[in-house]
């Protein structure tokens, strides 16, 4: 004989993940960071988010060999902040003067110059170049784990630290589980949990 039907109900479950999930530490990432590769000169922006992103808890998991990504992506908000600081298109420039003297009534000049302002942002919005820096951002972002998508990818968790006791003072610091125990944010264990019914 074959054996008994399986349960059509049952649900099989591996004992472990079959790819282990990293804990990244909550408090963010507390190494020095790396210098900024010789090939990359950042701006301020760039700069910024490159102290930013050493900070981050996805830190603890990049590899010295990131460091050439991640100062490309440090370098596209130096491109994005070029690109904002286009200059304002003047209407009067496009249009001439001889046309703006051909047009008699003010507020009609008004409502072209406005019209003519949106059309030239929506134009530079839709098609400029800041479109592909910012998806080349997202891009980068999901590679290192900088957005939930990335971090679910990588398997990627962000878990509470300990508190670390201060040598220098003996006191305790407090590690972000029990700066969420002040606020009144409780992780309950479910193995811990026992069903009343």
């Amino acid at each position: 004989m074959p054996g008994p039907l399986p349960e059509p109900n049952a649900r099989r479950r591996p004992a472990q993940p079959t790819i282990p999930t990293t804990a990244l530490p909550a408090a963010g990432f507390d190494g020095k960071a790396p210098r900024i590769p010789k090939s990359y000169e950042l701006a301020e922006a760039g700069k910024a988010w490159w102290r930013w992103a050493w900070k981050t808890p996805q830190a603890a998991a990049w590899s010295p060999g990131d460091t050439y990504a991640i100062a490309r992506r440090a370098s596209l908000e130096d491109e994005l902040a070029a690109i904002g600081a286009v200059p304002e298109i003047n209407v009067a420039d496009l249009l001439g003067d001889a046309m703006l003297a051909d047009l008699e009534d003010q507020d009609e000049v008004r409502k072209l110059g406005e019209a003519f302002e949106w059309l030239i942002s929506s134009l530079q919005k839709a098609a400029g170049p800041a479109n592909a820096v910012r998806r080349e951002m997202r891009e980068l972002d999901d590679r290192f784990g900088l957005t939930p998508k990335g971090m679910a990818q990588l398997r990627w968790k962000i878990v509470a630290t300990e508190a670390k006791e201060d040598e220098s003072k003996g006191k305790a610091k407090p590690g972000a589980a029990a700066r969420a125990a002040a606020m009144g944010i409780f992780a309950v264990d479910p193995a811990a949990a026992t069903d009343d019914a």
